[in-house]
């Protein structure tokens, strides 16, 4: 293992087949990554912001200037709000700072300075270190990616999972924290999950590993136990605008109201539904629902061809069975509560002659029968053309 420069860092041990290549570390990596360039909205480690999470920081914050932060913390919450930006946030500043001790004074009696938040420079060597993967304190475990067949692990590898325990008792290349960040944790299985028990249980000083968890219930007590539990809300509609106008500055507050509501209130699914043309979607459904429920089958049938192509526009087609089934859940919901539906989109003219004249029980029939079709054509892997058709016949019945 080499750090910045080549060099194996002074005091850095470990067994001989305990090598660079097994924590997937790249010597070689660009130590002059141009930040100023990167996508901050592409991943977590780039991001230089993190809203909504403020109690959270200082609770963290007084734990460490006390000396008492935990050795195991695990952020549960909803997907794509934040949580493991937030602990690449909480990472820069150990690093940066995790060599001082905050309780001790210098000669002069001065105790060494230190952030009122975990905010660490872009600029920052610390920074482009985490941001380019080179940080040799900081392992990183995310399910693995095939490119081939462009989508993720179904969980993260128990080989990965192994290696935890060996890094965290490396020594710290520049005398502060090492740290391991476990994203999708509630994906790794029963072995994955029993190898960190060892760590847990025994964990060397100034040693650090985050869970970032959607389902905390997939993690076992035994984990749970030995961990302090952070809980991520989702942030405020107000910061989610934010966060919005930030990605986007030209969005219109109608698509930010639209996002809100079909994310549910999380950025980072709002920006996923956006770069694969969900909003566009659901504007070609709605332009039919114009008509609902004397369709224009002409136009009808130019949408399932173009949604009921294979393979080739199977997210188009996710997006079109995912955007049916939400667009008839807020019409339920609107008509159960007895006033007029939430989100600007929807609130067409045909949409509320469909709550008006359509009782309750059949608006949930007919979007029962809309996600049995959808689901007997994703087991069967039948023709998603005739999908598409079939939702409008049965919306028309």
């Amino acid at each position: 293992m080499v750090d910045l420069f080549g060099d194996k860092p002074e005091g850095l041990s470990y067994d001989d087949e305990f090598e660079d290549d097994d924590l997937g570390y790249n010597p070689d990596f660009d130590s002059n990554i141009d930040l100023s360039e990167a996508e901050e909205f592409q991943a977590p480690r780039l991001m230089s912001f993190c809203e909504g999470f403020e109690e959270i920081e200082k609770s963290l914050l007084a734990q460490f200037k006390a000396e008492r932060l935990h050795h195991g913390l695990i952020f549960s919450g909803p997907k794509g709000i934040g949580k493991a930006t937030f602990a690449y946030r909480l990472t820069r500043f150990l690093l940066k700072y995790g060599a001082l001790a905050p309780n001790e004074t210098d000669m002069f009696g001065a105790a060494p300075e230190i952030p009122d938040n975990f905010d660490v420079s872009r600029e920052d060597r610390v920074f482009s270190q985490v941001a380019s993967g080179g940080h040799v304190d900081l392992y990183t475990v995310e399910r693995a990616y095939d490119e081939d067949k462009g989508k993720y692990a179904a969980g993260v590898a128990v080989g990965d999972i192994r290696k935890v325990v060996p890094f965290l008792h490396l020594t710290s290349s520049y005398g502060g924290w090492r740290i391991v960040i476990i994203d999708d944790a509630d994906t790794m299985n029963r072995n994955a999950q029993n190898a960190l028990l060892k760590i847990l249980e025994e964990p060397p000083e100034k040693t650090l590993l985050i869970l970032v968890t959607h389902r905390l219930g997939a993690l076992i007590p035994t984990i749970r136990s030995r961990t302090q539990l952070l809980n991520f809300a989702t942030p405020s509609r107000a910061i989610f605008e934010k966060l919005m106008s930030k990605y986007d500055p030209h969005i219109s507050p109608n698509d930010v109201d639209t996002l809100h509501a079909l994310s549910h209130g999380s950025f980072g699914d709002a920006v996923a539904i956006k770069e694969e043309q969900g909003l566009e979607t659901l504007q070609q459904i709605l332009k039919l629902f114009a008509h609902a429920p004397n369709f224009n089958w002409e136009d009808v049938h130019k949408l399932s061809a173009q949604f009921g192509k294979g393979s080739a526009a199977s997210n188009e087609y996710k997006h079109f069975t995912e955007l049916m089934v939400w667009i008839y859940t807020q019409i339920i919901t609107a008509k159960a509560r007895g006033r007029s539906i939430d989100v600007n989109a929807l609130r067409i003219a045909s949409i509320d002659e469909m709550m008006r004249y359509s009782s309750l029980e059949k608006l949930i029939e007919t979007c029962d029968n809309l996600k049995r079709l959808f689901l007997e054509v994703e087991r069967a892997n039948l023709d998603k053309k005739q999908a598409v058709l079939r939702a409008f016949s049965i919306i028309a019945a």
